[in-house]
């Protein structure tokens, strides 16, 4: 009954005049209870070639966590729950939930639950429990996603997602985002629910980008820091101070001088032979000289 002048199809009060308040269909070789404010596949073959490529994307092992957003009666969820370890689906729909629940029951899938609650309340749950989905199927209205909703998603760091769209436009708004928050767009199929129209079903794959590998080099310490402050040779050095403060300097001189400017040496510049013989320091006019040699190099 729907008195409403809006865009909306179905009242919110329904009434059975004949037979029963639901019906049956058999979907990807599971059987589906059905109530008429449930989101439904009309085009049932189809239906089975889209749930088909969204399984192949959702690239499950059997170890994986399968949260379905958006799950209406399950279909999507429960046509892959054998390949799953757990499927958890979530709707914002109360008779679409109780419909999940029975079919899983009827159909005798004992690793799904179904939660009444949008994405937010979903990743609460999970997070209240320890638990992280590993791929995430979602297949929203027309509208596609709430920014909010992508935003939840990205924070629980699903592998995969997997998008069904029944809008494309809505569905490349979604993706902007989507690839903002660290996913890639790994592959895309049309499905034709509705010949001779303009519609067209998406699926979806969107994975996550892998993080940063970091490899172990060994790296000469002092060659490090001369490349970020500037290079020069110890000949050059000497040969810019001698011409302009007319003074000899020694590589022992200089090595001491950038040691006390924090360039690293190796350690045989600032040792002797014997641990006997005293080692010279550079005099005070030859430092400054050494310095003033180092300030135009760009090392200090």
């Amino acid at each position: 009954m729907n008195r409403e002048r809006t865009h909306v199809v179905l009242g919110r009060e329904l009434r059975t005049l004949w037979g029963k308040p639901t019906i049956r269909d058999t979907l990807c070789r599971l059987e589906f209870e059905i109530s008429p404010h449930a989101f439904y596949q009309v085009n049932r073959t189809q239906a089975e070639a889209l749930y088909n490529k969204a399984a192949e994307y959702a690239g499950l092992t059997g170890a994986e966590t399968l949260l379905d957003l958006y799950c209406g009666t399950g279909t999507i969820g429960l046509s892959m729950a054998s390949r799953a370890k757990k499927l958890i689906g979530s709707e914002i729909i109360p008779s679409a939930v109780e419909n999940a629940r029975k079919n899983a029951a009827h159909n005798h899938v004992t690793n799904a639950e179904f939660l009444c609650g949008d994405a937010k309340d979903a990743a609460r749950i999970l997070y209240e429990r320890g638990e992280r989905p590993d791929v995430i199927v979602i297949d929203p209205p027309r509208k596609g996603c709430d920014a909010a909703v992508i935003t939840t998603i990205a924070a629980m760091r699903p592998m995969r997602v997997v998008y069904v769209s029944c809008d494309p436009a809505t569905l490349a708004r979604d993706l902007k985002q989507f690839t903002a928050e660290d996913y890639n767009i790994e592959a895309v199929t049309p499905v034709d629910m509705f010949p001779c129209t303009a519609h067209v079903e998406t699926v979806c794959q969107l994975v996550l980008r892998k993080p940063a590998v970091h490899i172990n080099i060994d790296v000469d310490v002092e060659e490090l820091v001369q490349d970020k402050r500037g290079t020069a040779t110890y000949g050059q050095i000497k040969d810019y101070v001698l011409e302009h403060s007319g003074l000899k300097v020694s590589s022992l001189y200089i090595a001491q001088v950038k040691q006390k400017y924090g360039i690293i040496e190796r350690e045989n510049y600032n040792k002797t032979k014997s641990e006997n013989v005293k080692q010279p320091q550079c005099p005070p006019e030859k430092e400054k000289a050494i310095t003033e040699a180092l300030k135009h190099f760009g090392m200090i």
